[in-house]
């Protein structure tokens, strides 16, 4: 294939202007959003914009390079049941991460441009676009961009990974359910010592790039001494480069990380992707980002068999709780370092700007006085120039440029009885129809695992993992028609036979052979993904409904969600920007 490749470069042709079609572009414009710095930060926090200045009769904006930066302020305290918080240790900036890749903070958006809804409302679109992105990356992604979109430079770990149904303290649990927020059990991904236990002292070191995220400007561990007043950066340095930190409240009782989230916007929306250059971009974007406090009980505090649990009640987080809560184990010889001995519970949020006030064993998180150096959410685009002659005829040909992209809808079920069957209608008349995925949780039945949903917890890694919730016979239908020859025991290989064949020809696409889910990866972080895409082309263009079939074929309840892809369409005029639907 290489000796192809360089065959056909060497017949194209070559011209000085192959290098760039443009004069000049800039991505120093920024709107900032609507709310006037009012958040709830309770729940779903509604982010709004208003892009309609987005306009420049002699400039493009290339809807490609739209992205937003949320300030996300997360706040921690040690409580030991009183109103005055316990005073952190040292290497308490180990306590709390974003979970795997910024997309999980939203967790719903919608788009509408010149007045007509291009992305509709949708649920869990962060599961949705996880999976695109875990799909279309490549290494090579995650190494170079995956820390500005909230990844580590490797998955998180799945090895690590712990179940506990136990609501009650169990000695060394990390949190009840499943969970996988040890980030320093072990100095591997795999197990390099012998133990009873399969996976004994194996930690998850994505959570350790994702604390080291966060320069540590106290006193105690300014990393080494490279922040500080006496240092190479200040705190007031750091916050003019937007760069993420850890520090303590001005009485030294509250833990405060300052985070700077990028979300590309076309990850959220393909149509950003296919629009293209316009000059004239009248747009509204609404994101409802997944804010919250928990409240989590902590026994033998700063020992190794401290343990972690939360109740439902303790969880104001309504969807996904995208903030982890570290296990982060004490020095039991000098109590220096790790949870404090008196410590009965840890108050924790994630917010926008600053937290709200908070009544969590007995602590207020406003007291803190943590505002972020960043008050308003922020929305960056690009200023294009063309050449003269390249501009006219861009013009020229896309008065009239038909846009085709895919999008989704969402459905939720819950507690599906473990051995039983599921036989659903999941969408009743939906036109072009490209793809079908199934992903697994451990169910949020009472005193099952969580005793919630899974993703609302603070110890587990999920969505950014699922589970290794499994199922069998199944079978997806569209226009009455099944999908796949069989019901399928679904494996791995079935995974890459659907993926690998969809369409897997540049990283824009559903594909393997670009992607980051190995067979080690899927079968402890389940996804399952059928391709309903090939059809006649009058069958594409008729409604048509879709059904899904399985057996739980797991030994606990499933909570499920069920994304259709579907392809959908617009015409946008790209200089005046209007849009015909």
């Amino acid at each position: 294939m290489s000796d192809n490749y360089e065959f056909e470069k060497s017949m194209q042709a070559q011209s000085t202007d192959d290098y760039s079609p443009y004069v000049d572009k800039q991505y120093n414009g920024y709107i900032n959003d609507i709310n006037n710095g009012v958040y709830t930060n309770s729940s779903l926090t509604l982010v709004n914009y208003d892009l309609g200045q987005i306009y420049n009769s002699q400039r493009f904006t290339d809807t490609n390079d739209l992205f937003v930066v949320l300030p996300i302020t997360m706040v921690a305290a040690y409580s030991s049941g009183i109103a005055t918080p316990v005073t952190p240790l040292g290497g308490s900036s180990n306590l709390c991460s974003i979970k795997t890749n910024f997309i999980n903070l939203i967790h719903q958006a919608d788009l509408m441009v010149n007045g007509k809804t291009i992305e509709s409302t949708q649920p869990f679109i962060n599961v949705a676009r996880h999976f695109q992105l875990l799909s279309e990356m490549s290494v090579n992604d995650l190494a170079t961009i995956g820390h500005s979109l909230g990844f580590s430079p490797t998955l998180d770990n799945t090895k690590s990974m712990k179940y506990n149904t136990n609501y009650a303290s169990t000695a060394g649990s990390s949190g009840n359910g499943l969970s996988n927020n040890r980030p320093y059990d072990g100095a591997s991904d795999n197990q390099t010592t012998m133990g009873t236990k399969q996976n004994f002292g194996v930690g998850n070191s994505a959570l350790q790039y994702k604390i080291g995220r966060y320069l540590d400007t106290t006193t105690s561990g300014s990393a080494n001494g490279i922040v500080g007043a006496n240092g190479i950066l200040t705190v007031q340095n750091l916050t003019q480069e937007f760069k993420p930190y850890y520090t303590l409240s001005a009485d030294g009782k509250y833990m405060i990380w300052y985070d700077f989230a990028i979300i590309k916007l076309g990850h959220l929306f393909e149509s950003l992707n296919k629009m293209g250059l316009v000059q004239h971009f009248d747009a509204t974007l609404r994101l409802w980002v997944n804010t919250g406090t928990v409240n989590v009980s902590v026994a033998t505090g700063g020992t190794t068999t401290q343990a972690y649990n939360i109740t439902p009640d303790a969880n104001s987080f309504s969807n996904t709780c995208p903030l982890m809560v570290n296990w982060i184990a004490g020095d039991a010889g000098s109590a220096s370092y790790g949870v404090p001995a008196t410590c009965t519970n840890i108050v924790a949020g994630l917010y926008i700007n600053k937290p709200p006030s908070t009544s969590y064993a007995g602590i207020n998180l406003s007291s803190s006085g943590a505002a972020h150096p960043l008050p308003n959410c922020r929305l960056y685009y690009s200023q294009i120039t063309l050449d003269p002659q390249k501009s006219i005829t861009y013009l020229n040909t896309n008065l009239n440029k038909k846009v085709v992209y895919r999008t989704f809808v969402s459905n939720q079920y819950n507690n599906i009885a473990k051995g039983s069957n599921f036989n659903q209608l999941i969408n009743s008349g939906i036109v072009h129809p490209t793809g079908c995925l199934i992903v697994p949780f451990i169910g949020s039945v009472a005193n099952s695992g969580f005793g919630d949903s899974q993703w609302k917890s603070p110890f587990d890694s999920c969505p950014s993992t699922t589970s290794m919730c499994s199922l069998s016979n199944l079978q997806v239908s569209v226009g009455g028609q099944n999908v796949l020859q069989s019901t399928l025991y679904y494996t791995y290989e079935n995974f890459l036979e659907q993926v690998n064949l969809a369409e897997q020809l540049t990283s824009a696409d559903f594909g393997v052979s670009t992607g980051l889910i190995n067979q080690g990866y899927w079968e402890w972080s389940r996804w399952y993904y059928v391709n309903i895409e090939r059809s006649q082309l009058a069958d594409k263009l008729q409604p048509r409904n879709i059904n899904v079939s399985f057996n739980n074929n797991s030994n606990v309840p499933i909570d499920v969600l069920v994304f259709i892809f579907y392809s959908d369409e617009f015409v946008v005029n790209v200089e005046t920007g209007i849009i015909t639907k």
